[in-house]
């Protein structure tokens, strides 16, 4: 790769709380890195809201776009979340800021190629978060069980859980990660990191830091 610094995407938005949000491919040889364009931004208001994805290839510095879901909201919260498949073809998972009850998702049409993708599908969150909507994506998938889990805050504005068995094909509703009494904006706030294998871990807050004075706690998903 060149040496000095090189640009990824020229607009590419992003919050704390989606993850993977950039992952290396080893097989291709490339970083693959989701984001969301704010009008604001290179492009302007043709753009913003775009959900994508940027392939750097690591051999020679240079950087494509792909476009996911062309201007679906100008937020950080929206960015995509990213997985590679056992196939080799990816999974890209992204929801709006609670301005709807979906989380959207795509995969890509050939293995190690974020050039072409599948249609979107979509989540619908309107019955088990009784409307209230949905935002976030945290992919992680689990070898031992050969399934896919996305962490998205929905149900009572706590960490729930959607639960694939075909890598991220189709999903099913897999619960509530707390059990706890809402306190003002948002019952906390979430952070995942998974081994792959069998067990993926969390650190969260009690709620938002203007609603309540908060402790942070360590988890792991799913219990032993």
């Amino acid at each position: 790769m060149p040496a000095g610094p090189i640009t990824i995407n020229d607009n590419g938005a992003w919050c704390w709380f989606q993850d993977e949000r950039a992952l290396v491919d080893p097989v291709a040889n490339t970083l693959l890195v989701g984001s969301v364009a704010a009008p604001e931004g290179s492009g302007g208001s043709s753009r913003g809201g775009n959900i994508e994805v940027a392939v750097l290839d690591l051999a020679t510095g240079q950087s494509t776009v792909h476009v996911l879901h062309g201007r679906l909201e100008s937020d950080d919260h929206n960015a995509p979340a990213l997985l590679v498949r056992p196939d080799g073809r990816y999974l890209a998972m992204y929801a709006k800021h609670k301005t709807d009850n979906f989380s959207r998702w795509r995969i890509s049409t050939r293995p190690h190629d974020a050039s072409e993708w599948e249609p979107e599908q979509q989540f619908d969150w309107t019955e088990p978060a009784a409307g209230r909507g949905a935002t976030y994506s945290n992919l992680h998938r689990l070898d031992v069980e050969s399934r896919v889990y996305n962490f998205v805050r929905a149900v009572n504005d706590d960490p729930t859980l959607m639960v694939s068995e075909d890598d991220g094909s189709t999903w099913r509703f897999g619960g509530k990660l707390f059990t706890r009494p809402k306190v003002g904006y948002v019952n906390g706030y979430a952070r995942y990191c998974g081994n792959g294998a069998d067990r993926i871990d969390l650190i969260t807050t009690d709620h938002h830091p203007r609603d309540f004075n908060n402790s942070i706690y360590h988890g792991w998903f799913p219990n032993p």
